[in-house]
C-alpha cells in the first residue's frame, strides 16, 4: 500500500472513530439499561431457582394454584374499571373545557392538572384519612349525624381502589382529548353548520369522529395505568388481603430469600398486557387516520349550554377537583396539623410539631428530600444527554441500524415501573455489579424508566431543526461532534430544558420502580412515605406527603413560568427575524 493510500484510509479512519465511538457508548449503554434487566427477568422465569436448569417450574407454580393467578384477575378487574371510568369521566369533561362555554375552565383544567402531578398512593392516603370504616372523618360525620353503626364509606375494598385509581387516572384521557379539542380545526365544523347541522349533530358527526383516537389512546393508557399501579393497591387493598399483580410481586420480595424467580414469571402477564395494549393501539390508529386539509386555524368553536346546562356541567367538571385535590389534600393538610387524628380538626388539636419534625428534627426524611432531589436531578440530566444522543443518530440516520436505537430507547414504556424494579434488582445486585443499596442502582433505574420521555421530547425537537446547519458546519472542517455540539445543540436548548422537566417532575413522584431497590441510605421521598404508612403514624405521614406535595407543585409552577419564557423568548426571536 503507497503512503498516500495509507494516508486516506488513516484520514478516512480517524475522520469516522468519534461518531463510531459514541455509537458504541450510547449501545452498550441502551443495552444494560433496557436489555440487561429485561434479560434477566425472562432468563430467571424459565429457570428453577434450586437446580439453576431450564425449566417452566415457576409458571405451573402460577396458574396451578389459586393464590397465585386469583391477583391477575384482580388485576384485570382493576385495569378494566379504571380505563372505563376515567374514560368516562376524561372524555365530556375535556370536551365542557375545551369546546363549550362552561364557567371555570380554567380552573376546572388547572386542579385536573394538579392531580395528575400529584402522586397518586399520596392521594390513596388522603382518602384512607377520609373514608376509613371506622376513623374515616367523613364515616364518623355521618355516624354522628345519623347514629348508625355503618360507615358510609369503606375505602379498603376493590370499590375503593377503583374510585382512587380512576380519578388520578383521569388527567390521563382528558390531556390527550383535550389537546385533540384544543388543536382541531374548525373549518369541518364551520361547513357542517353551514349545511345546516345543528350544533349537536356537528359534534357528534364531526367533532367526536375526529377525536376518536385520543379516546382510544386515552382509554388503553388508562388500562395500563389501573394494571401497574403499586402504590394505590398496596395502601387500600393489603388491609382486607385482596392482592393484585404489583402487590403479589411485593410479598414475593418481602419472603426469605425473596422468590426471585417466580417473581421474574409473574411478571410475564404485565409485559404481555401492556405490550400486546401498545400493539393494538399502533394498529387501531394505523388504520384510522384523520386528516384535516386546510389551513391551522387560532379560532375555538364554543358550543353555548345554556344557563342552567352551563352550572350542571361545571358541577360535572368539578368531580376530579374535588375527590382528587381539595379532599384529600384538605384531609392530609388536617391531619398534618394535628396533635392526634382521631381528635378531629379543633384548635384544641392544632400543632406544628410534625412539620419540624419532618423539616428538622428527623434525619430520614431530610436525607430522603436530599436523596429525591439529586437522583431526580442526575436522572434527568443524564436520560436527557442519553436521549437526545439517540434520537440525534437515529433522525440523522447515522448508521444503517439507527432505527434499532430508537427502538431500544422507547421499550420501556411498555414496561410497568414494577417489572423494571424486579429486571433492575436481579441484574444490578449480584457479581460482577453488586449495586444493591447503591445511589448508583436508583439513578439508573430512574434514567431507564423515563428515557423514552426524554427521547421522545428531544425526537421532536431535533424534527424541527433542520440538517443543512450541520452539513454547512462539516464543509468547513468541523467534525460531526463539534457541529453538534456547536450548532444543534443550542438551538435545541428551549426543547431540551423542557424534556428535562418532564423527566424530572414525575421522577420526584415515583414509587413502583424503586420499590425494590432502595436501602434506608438511599430512601427517596416516596418510598420514605410508603416505610411510614406501615408504621401507622398517620401524623408524621401526612406531614411527610404534605411536604412532597408542595415541593412538586412548586417545581410545576416554576417549569412551566421557565418553559412558558423561554417560548416566549423563542417566538420573539422568530418573529424579528421573519419581520428581517
Amino acid at each position: 500500500m503507497s503512503s498516500h493510500s495509507r494516508a486516506d484510509l488513516f484520514g478516512l479512519v480517524s475522520h469516522n472513530l468519534p461518531r463510531w465511538l459514541v455509537i458504541s457508548v450510547v449501545i452498550v449503554t441502551l443495552l444494560l439499561l433496557v436489555a440487561h434487566p429485561l434479560g434477566w427477568i425472562l432468563w430467571n422465569s424459565v429457570h428453577d431457582d434450586t437446580t439453576q436448569k431450564l425449566s417452566l417450574v415457576n409458571y405451573r407454580r402460577i396458574f396451578s394454584s389459586a393464590s397465585l393467578w386469583v391477583p391477575i384477575v384482580n388485576s384485570l378487574i382493576v385495569a378494566f374499571s379504571v380505563a372505563f371510568f376515567s374514560t368516562l369521566i376524561g372524555v365530556p369533561l375535556a370536551w365542557l373545557v375545551s369546546r363549550t362555554d362552561m364557567p371555570g375552565r380554567g380552573l376546572v383544567r388547572a386542579m385536573t392538572m394538579t392531580a395528575f402531578v400529584t402522586p397518586s398512593f399520596i392521594g390513596a392516603l388522603g382518602w384512607i384519612l377520609l373514608a376509613a370504616p371506622r376513623a374515616g372523618w367523613l364515616n364518623v360525620g355521618w355516624q354522628n349525624l345519623t347514629s348508625s353503626d355503618w360507615p358510609l364509606f369503606d375505602i379498603y375494598t376493590m370499590t375503593g381502589t377503583i374510585f382512587v385509581c380512576s380519578i388520578y387516572t383521569v388527567p390521563y384521557t382528558f390531556s390527550l382529548v383535550a389537546s385533540a379539542f384544543d388543536e382541531m380545526a374548525v373549518e369541518l365544523e364551520d361547513a357542517a353548520t353551514t349545511l345546516g347541522a345543528g350544533k349537536w349533530r356537528t359534534m357528534l358527526t364531526i367533532t367526536i369522529p375526529l377525536a376518536r383516537p385520543a379516546f382510544l389512546v386515552g382509554f388503553i393508557l388508562s388500562f395500563i395505568q389501573g394494571m401497574t399501579l403499586f402504590g394505590v393497591p398496596a395502601f387500600l387493598l393489603t388491609p382486607s388481603g385482596t392482592r393484585v399483580v404489583t402487590t403479589q410481586l411485593a410479598e414475593f420480595y418481602q419472603l426469605f430469600p425473596p422468590e426471585i424467580f417466580l417473581a421474574a414469571a409473574y411478571c410475564m402477564p404485565l409485559l404481555v398486557v401492556t405490550g400486546g395494549l401498545f400493539w393494538v393501539r399502533r394498529r387501531l390508529l394505523g388504520r384510522r387516520q384523520f386528516v384535516t386539509i386546510g389551513g391551522k386555524s387560532l379560532r375555538t368553536r364554543r358550543i353555548e349550554l345554556g344557563a342552567r346546562a352551563r352550572w350542571v356541567g361545571f358541577a360535572f367538571a368539578m368531580i376530579v377537583p374535588v375527590t382528587a385535590v381539595f379532599l384529600p389534600f384538605a384531609a392530609l393538610i388536617l391531619v398534618s396539623l394535628s396533635k392526634a387524628w382521631g381528635m378531629g380538626p379543633s384548635l384544641d388539636n392544632f400543632t406544628l410539631d410534625w412539620y419540624r419534625w419532618a423539616l428538622w428534627e428527623n434525619g430520614e426524611t431530610q436525607r430522603a428530600m436530599i436523596n429525591s432531589l439529586v437522583y431526580a436531578g442526575l436522572a434527568a440530566t443524564l436520560g436527557m444527554i442519553l436521549g437526545t444522543v439517540v434520537a440525534f443518530i437515529s433522525e440523522r440516520k447515522l448508521f444503517s441500524g439507527a432505527a434499532i436505537l430508537g427502538a431500544l430507547a422507547t421499550m420501556p414504556i411498555i414496561i410497568p415501573g414494577i417489572v423494571l424494579s424486579v429486571g433492575f434488582f436481579s441484574a444490578y445486585t449480584r457479581p460482577p455489579f453488586g449495586f444493591y443499596g447503591t445511589s448508583m442502582l436508583v439513578i439508573i433505574a430512574f434514567v431507564a424508566t423515563f428515557l423514552p420521555i426524554a427521547y421522545s421530547q428531544a425526537t421532536t425537537t431535533i424534527k424541527g431543526i433542520s440538517a443543512d446547519l450541520e452539513r454547512a458546519a462539516r464543509s468547513v472542517g468541523a467534525g460531526e461532534i463539534r457541529a453538534f455540539l456547536s450548532i444543534t445543540a443550542p438551538l435545541m436548548r428551549t426543547g431540551l430544558i423542557s424534556g428535562w422537566l418532564l423527566v424530572f417532575i414525575p421522577i420526584m413522584r415515583e414509587l413502583s420502580v424503586v420499590i425494590f431497590l432502595v436501602s434506608p441510605q438511599t430512601n427517596v421521598m416516596t418510598t420514605l412515605i410508603y416505610n411510614y404508612k406501615d408504621g401507622g403514624n398517620y401524623e408524621a405521614v401526612a406531614a411527610t406527603s404534605v411536604v412532597l406535595l408542595a415541593g412538586t407543585l412548586v417545581i410545576v409552577l416554576l417549569a412551566r413560568l421557565f418553559v412558558g419564557q423561554g417560548s416566549r423568548r423563542t417566538r420573539k426571536i422568530q418573529t424579528m427575524e421573519e419581520n428581517s
